[in-house]
């Protein structure tokens, strides 16, 4: 009796099978990732959810919401003389790893309250399309969630000159790491035009850092330019005002349009950000003036230790003195300033000031460092004079 014989798998059918087995490994892969994606936007979602209620039940019972080192502790809760309410027991971290378009610092939830606590910001971002929210950054807000990257860590681009700025995040605070520099250079001249024009002035009138052979420099510092150190500009020009305003006594014409304008102005800045209120910088200098020291938010005069050395960068490339950590982030440089009087530029290496949004008689408040002093200057000074702007996210 003869036996049958058994066909084998020819070649090309074992390389058909195996593709099929790979192409349904694939497609398995794919469907598992795509499913774990979803479910860390649906957590995202959820988590962001429970958030929003909580920080509305703090603000029922307090009037506010919490400060940014409230939130810092890691739970959401208050404490009165009647006992501890806590709503929410831990705050949730965002799930990784960050899916779609977003960045590490877009994934991760920040919070950004307002500085008199009647609102805040809260970042997020989703990688695909849930529920009625399409992918990409979102901003948390008391009204709910807007289509709007509210994060802060990454660079930024001016889309006015395709310029390059870092951002830090200090507090509840998203700050440029850089001072501004956009504008048209005005050589020599008191800028006395209203010409539509946007205008700086550069340090000893450099636009870029010239060679340090060919040039002296201050206090033997790195000679600068604006392309290092940001434009320095008057006030009506960090504020994007007439001219006739830096000379306007907003004492006595408090509604006049140079004195009364609507807040927050974003002046020189970039698209969704702002020069800061006077108010807005006390809040940079309360939340890095050390534990037990004062900061007098009227002061006209030094205060808030250590907060000056926190905010400059250290070493002795833009200072006189290396007694400062820039732990901030904020790296702020010693790069002087300018005056309508001779000589224009003045204490390069040993000081640098930032404008503010706010007024005080014929003068505008602004925030002053020096290079032997490890405290914070707030001081009202002639609006003519040419000072950095430091753009605070809106």
């Amino acid at each position: 009796m003869s036996k049958k014989n058994k066909s084998a798998f020819t070649l090309i059918e074992l390389l058909v099978v195996i593709a099929i087995i790979g192409i349904l490994a694939t497609v398995s892969v794919i469907a598992l990732q795509n499913a774990r994606a979803k479910s860390r936007d649906a957590k995202r979602a959820g988590d962001i959810k429970q958030v929003q209620t909580a920080l509305e039940l703090f603000f029922n019972d307090n009037n506010r919401y919490p400060t940014a080192t409230e939130w810092e502790s890691g739970q959401i809760y208050s404490t009165s003389s009647i006992g501890t309410s806590t709503y929410l027991q831990i705050i949730p971290s965002a799930p990784t790893p960050n899916d779609g378009s977003c960045t590490t610092n877009q994934n991760t939830i920040r919070y950004s309250p307002a500085p008199d606590g009647s609102s805040y910001s809260i970042s997020l971002c989703l990688g695909n399309t849930t529920g009625t929210l399409t992918p990409g950054p979102k901003c948390l807000t008391p009204g709910g969630i807007i289509d709007r990257d509210c994060s802060c860590g990454d660079d930024i681009v001016d889309s006015r000159d395709s310029q390059v700025y870092p951002t830090v995040k200090i507090g509840g605070q998203c700050w440029l790491a850089k001072n501004i520099n956009y504008g048209t250079l005005v050589l020599g001249v008191n800028n006395q035009t209203d010409d539509n024009t946007m205008e700086k002035y550069c340090y000893n009138d450099y636009e870029t850092n010239p060679a340090p052979d060919t040039v002296t420099c201050t206090n033997g510092q790195v000679c600068g330019g604006c392309d290092t150190d940001g434009g320095l500009y008057q006030w009506h020009e960090a504020l994007q005002l007439s001219y006739s305003c830096d000379a306007v006594d907003c004492a006595a014409l408090p509604a006049d349009p140079c004195c009364n304008f609507t807040t927050p102005r974003q002046g020189i800045c970039p698209t969704g950000w702002h020069v800061p209120s006077d108010a807005e910088q006390n809040v940079l200098d309360q939340y890095l003036t050390d534990a037990g020291q004062t900061c007098d938010a009227g002061r006209s005069a030094y205060d808030c230790a250590f907060a000056g050395d926190k905010l400059k960068e250290a070493g002795t490339t833009h200072w006189t003195v290396g007694t400062s950590t820039n732990s901030s982030g904020f790296t702020a440089l010693g790069i002087g300033g300018r005056y309508t009087s001779a000589p224009n530029f003045r204490f390069r290496g040993t000081g640098s000031g930032f404008w503010s949004a706010s007024v005080s008689g014929v003068n505008a408040w602004r925030r002053y460092l020096q290079s032997i002093t490890s405290t914070v200057y707030r001081y009202a000074t002639a609006r003519g004079n040419g000072w950095s702007v430091r753009c605070l996210r809106d």
